[in-house]
């Protein structure tokens, strides 16, 4: 029965999943007229089924062109709001366009729903516009937000194996679906180095007070 809200959620899978019959409805917003975004191709709104490998159930599914940081959507409306790897694209840390995206997740949501973000994490702490390390995620995101609470502390530990396991460039992070079963299965979280930025995903999981 919950109303689901995927922010700059483009044509992902995650869409037509929750779509099958697994959730009352759910909107996905992004902004499908810009020119040339791939991620996020205009005929979404008109035709989802095209990017979809699965069939699903069409009269839950409405696309939205719409800027995840100026939301036309009513506050306390939505029951779980999802944003996977795309606040870091909405302006950045620095220029608070990330912050401005989850202040609107926060509004959206209703009380006691569930936010869930993931975005980029710095794990060797160096600063960087977009992405956020350990000392940021707190002092530029999470102790910003008025109502939406974690609800459970972040756990920022890299495990000897993980540590081991750093694609050295991005161009090898995305071909990612490439890669040889065997080696996802030995290597099931990885971290990305762009030359002195080493990072990973980090997934934030809210509830709205």
């Amino acid at each position: 029965n919950s109303i689901v809200l995927g922010v700059g959620s483009g044509t992902e899978k995650i869409l037509f999943y929750l779509a099958n019959n697994l959730v009352k409805h759910v909107y996905a917003t992004d902004l499908y007229m810009m020119s040339g975004w791939d991620e996020a191709p205009a005929d979404f709104i008109r035709n989802p089924q095209k990017y979809s490998e699965q069939e699903y159930n069409l009269q839950k599914l409405s696309v939205l062109n719409m800027d995840g940081r100026k939301l036309s959507l009513d506050s306390n409306l939505f029951d779980v709001v999802f944003s996977f790897s795309s606040i870091e694209h909405f302006g950045g840390r620095k220029h608070s366009g990330a912050l401005e995206s989850v202040q609107e997740m926060e509004r959206v949501l209703k009380p006691n729903g569930i936010a869930i973000v993931a975005t980029e994490f710095i794990v060797n702490n160096k600063d960087h516009n977009e992405y956020y390390n350990e000392r940021t995620i707190y002092s530029d995101l999470i102790d910003k937000l008025d109502s939406l609470k974690l609800v459970e502390p972040l756990d920022l530990t890299i495990t000897e194996k993980t540590a081991q396991t750093v694609l050295d460039s991005y161009h090898h992070a995305r071909n990612w679906n490439r890669m040889s079963s065997e080696f996802k299965r030995n290597h099931p979280h990885v971290l990305i180095r762009i030359r002195n930025i080493v990072h990973t995903s980090i997934m934030l999981v809210f509830r709205k007070l």
